[in-house]
């Protein structure tokens, strides 16, 4: 069978409106955030698991290779193909949300839901799942963040996504279906439990798609907050700023905790809409204007190549959920007080009161304030090691400071603490270049007729490339892991061999012929 005569049969199995042949529409599907590679042969919108088995057993006869796509909002290349004989599923439309268990305390979604629909069914009964979405949850898909795996809404209390997942529904390369935990059982199955033997379920989350394709995903229920508190700080030395970062995460307290530097903090002022008054957003409270002088210091130095200066105001946004009044104020004091005998600053907490009042925006941020370009890297370290990576990132961005001049970059760190135990810290990357289709399918006209336009510039797209590149070492050589794998970070060449060898192996096992993503995780 040839390649038109396979695509004649997907087209057979699930009717010509659940399949895109044409040029531009399979070109906008080898497009994410970031990268643009080859267009898939087709793609192929699934709306039953039947549906969905029998498109991978046409790919697995015809031996046509396969990936997923949720949404499409990552940055890694994670579904995107060098292959010309790709069939690219889009999994959006398995969004049912197949059982929710108020008993056993979990819910059922088939891969396609978002962050953002699971959430509006779970409000009425006063439930939630520990981590509850990213920030671009209006359009995330849950097997799509769970595929990359992703911290954000919880992520300060309750970790990773993949840690509130309990069971999983997988098909495999040949279009069988794999369950994990008790769930995999044909007595009584029920995904109430993830661990018995051997933790199956931990082999499919953030594998970029390469394992096998996800189905449908059991998530842990817990009861919704009653009760939510704000506050933010900001500090005049980093070095209090990362200390209070680390002393707040390993309390166990927080649901969220966001650190931002002063120019990340401007540009998400200026690229969200959230104020055009950077004094009236931070409040400046308790009279205190230090890190108002500091945001204008940092609009005065030079982004291209910038020794960072450690007056310069760094603030942290804290989120603190509880049972009831009491719960949420004594959590809070007690995380106030860390922040205040570190020198830190109250000041108001607009940031997380409009994050937790529309959670899921619009992905306005996918374009910076004058319609430049986005492109985040970043790194996942213990705690101890915050002071040492925003070292270590200014002596990087300082060496290649010729590069950044010359293209215009401008870059922005942030921090977000993952439970107890480690951080997340991510460069922002915006320079002027033109903004695909890809992009624009997901932003409204109004808004983009607000942002300039430029033309393409490979020189400029490039460079950025290799200041992620050259960003990625310096978080291996401290040790650091990666969420979005995708074909971006390092990751088969940064572990042990043994390791690398069984994930190969795994590989070898469950997908022989190579078909699902090859290429992902460096597979």
């Amino acid at each position: 069978m040839t390649s038109t005569e396979a695509v004649t049969a997907l087209i057979q199995a699930v009717g010509p409106d659940h399949v895109i042949t044409d040029e531009n529409g399979r070109a906008l599907y080898g497009k994410d955030i970031y990268y643009e590679r080859c267009p898939p042969l087709a793609v192929v919108k699934p709306h039953s698991f039947d549906e969905l088995k029998t498109i991978v057993k046409i790919v697995a006869q015809e031996n046509l290779a396969i990936a997923a796509r949720g949404s499409g909002l990552s940055y890694t290349a994670g579904y995107l193909t060098d292959q010309d004989d790709t069939v690219l599923l889009d999994m959006q439309g398995l969004n049912e949300i197949s059982e929710i268990n108020q008993d056993d305390m979990y819910v059922r979604v088939q891969a396609g839901v978002t962050w953002n629909q699971l959430n509006e069914a779970l409000i009425p009964l006063g439930l939630r799942t520990p981590f509850w979405g990213t920030g671009s949850g209006l359009h995330a898909t849950v097997g799509g963040v769970l595929s990359q795996n992703a911290v954000n809404y919880g992520s300060g209390r309750y970790g990773m996504a993949a840690e509130s997942v309990i069971g999983l529904r997988i098909i495999t390369a040949d279009g069988e279906e794999l369950l994990t935990g008790s769930w995999a059982t044909p007595d009584s199955p029920s995904p109430f439990n993830r661990y018995y033997g051997p933790d199956l379920t931990g082999l499919f989350l953030g594998d970029s798609g390469a394992l096998g394709i996800k189905a449908e995903i059991a998530l842990q229920l817990i009861p919704r907050p009653a009760e939510v508190r704000f506050a933010a700080y900001s500090f005049s030395d980093r070095d209090d700023y990362t200390d209070a970062m680390g002393a707040i995460g390993r309390l166990g307290l927080v649901s969220e905790c966001f650190g931002f530097d002063p120019f990340f903090l401007s540009e998400r002022i200026a690229s969200t809409g959230l104020s055009d008054d950077i004094d009236k957003l931070l409040g400046i409270a308790k009279g205190q204007s230090s890190i108002l002088r500091g945001m204008k210091e940092a609009f005065k130095v030079a982004a291209a190549g910038r020794r960072y200066l450690k007056e310069v105001g760094h603030s942290i946004h804290i989120s603190v959920d509880g049972r009831d009044d009491h719960d949420a104020d004594s959590a809070m004091a007690i995380v106030k007080s860390v922040c205040e005998n570190l020198n830190g600053r109250e000041i108001e907490a607009s940031i997380p009161k409009v994050m937790r009042g529309s959670p899921f925006p619009a992905p306005i941020m996918l374009l910076g304030p004058v319609g430049d370009r986005w492109a985040p890297m970043h790194g996942i370290l213990p705690h101890s090691l915050q002071k040492t990576i925003l070292d270590d990132i200014d002596a990087y961005m300082d060496s290649q400071k010729d590069v950044i001049e010359k293209h215009d970059i401008v870059w922005g760190l942030t921090s977000n603490l993952i439970g107890q135990s480690r951080m997340l810290v991510e460069v922002n990357l915006y320079w002027k270049d033109r903004r695909t289709d890809m992009i624009e399918s997901y932003l409204e006209e109004d808004f983009l007729k607000t942002k300039e336009t430029y033309a393409h510039d490979p020189d400029a797209w490039k460079a950025v490339g290799d200041l992620r590149v050259g960003l990625a070492d310096v978080f291996r050589k401290l040790g650091g892991t990666h969420l979005q794998i995708g074909r971006s970070y390092p990751f088969l060449e940064s572990r042990l061999d043994t390791t690398a060898a069984l994930i190969r192996a795994i590989k070898q096992t469950v997908d022989p012929d190579n078909r699902i993503n090859p290429g992902a995780l460096g597979l």
